[in-house]
Order: C-alpha cells, then structure tokens, then sequence
C-alpha cells in the first residue's frame, strides 16, 4: 500500500471515535511522519490500541503527543522506531495509566531511565517487549519485575547487558510467568 499522511489525517479527522488503529507492516510505511500521529492523537481520544511499528519517521513529538492524548490507550506498538527516545516513553509512563501491552523491540536508544518510569507509571503492564534494546541492563528488568505484578510476558531476546542477576529477579519476583 502506498499510505502517507494525508490519509492518515483523513481518517483522524473522520474517524474521531476511532478506537484501533494498525499502521504496522504497509508496505511504504516510510511516508507516515510525526505529522499523521499527531492529528491521530489529537482528534481520536477514545483510541485504546495503537500501532506505530516499523514507522520509522516517527519521533517523540509523536509519541508525546499520542501520551497527552490518548489517555485510554491501553496497546501501543513501537518497534523499531529507532528515533524514539527515553523522553517519548517517560511521557508514555506518566500519561498512559492503563497501558498493558507495550513493544519497545529494536527501539536502540532507550535506557534503563525510561523502562523504570514505565515500571512505576503503568502498573498494569502484562506484556513488555524489550528485545534487542542494547541499552537495557539488569536495572531496568528488576523495575519491571517489581513494578508491574500483572507482567507475563517480558521479552529481552538480543538485550545484550543482561546477567543472571536479572533472570534470578524475573524468576523470583514473576510468579506468574
């Protein structure tokens, strides 16, 4: 498909009680910009579930934008957007309360910093995705672990920086994995 921002900002601006939307895997997924998610966030604030991965023009403006406006979300996709930053996702964890689901997957440069704010502001989290986040260490998991007690999936597949410490901390602060 050949979708760009234009017809994303149709849809935000026709679709105000929309409630999913999934951008992943169009084809040219490369023409949808800050631009397309923002009037996304700013016109459909009943949206529950968004998926933004592999949208690689996006940035945390974006991702600011889609936390101060979409206060229900409660499934947001943001693999590889590699130019998101701990910023977009510290302004995920303080707006986004009834966040469950969250793929961070191959976002490069997020940090310990933002994966403990998501650990102390979205206590609902069941399903995070860190996979092949270099930056992550054993700091970031044992937030997760001892913040978000629904958590039964946690991915960290290529997270390169964590040690057994860790996993002894998912295996004894996780029962439900």
């Amino acid at each position: 498909s050949n979708i760009t921002d234009r017809a994303v900002v149709a849809v935000a601006s026709g679709c105000k009680q929309l409630t999913s939307l999934n951008l992943y895997r169009c084809t040219i997924i490369h023409n949808i910009t800050d631009e397309a998610v923002v009037a996304v966030a700013s016109e459909c604030k009943q949206l529950t579930t968004l998926d933004l991965c592999l949208c690689y023009n996006i940035t945390d403006a974006a991702v600011k934008a889609v936390a101060s406006g979409c206060k229900q979300l409660k499934t947001l996709g943001l693999r590889s957007c590699n130019n998101i930053t701990d910023a977009a996702v510290v302004a995920v964890a303080s707006s986004c309360k009834q966040l469950t689901t969250l793929d961070l997957g191959r976002c490069g440069k997020i940090t310990d910093a933002a994966v403990v704010a998501l650990a102390s502001g979205c206590k609902q989290l069941s399903f995070v995705d860190l996979s092949h986040c270099s930056n992550i260490t054993d700091a970031a998991v044992v937030a997760v672990v001892s913040g978000c007690k629904q958590l039964t999936t946690l991915d960290l597949d290529g997270c390169r920086n964590i040690t057994d410490a860790a996993v002894v901390a998912v295996a004894s602060g996780c029962k439900q994995l």
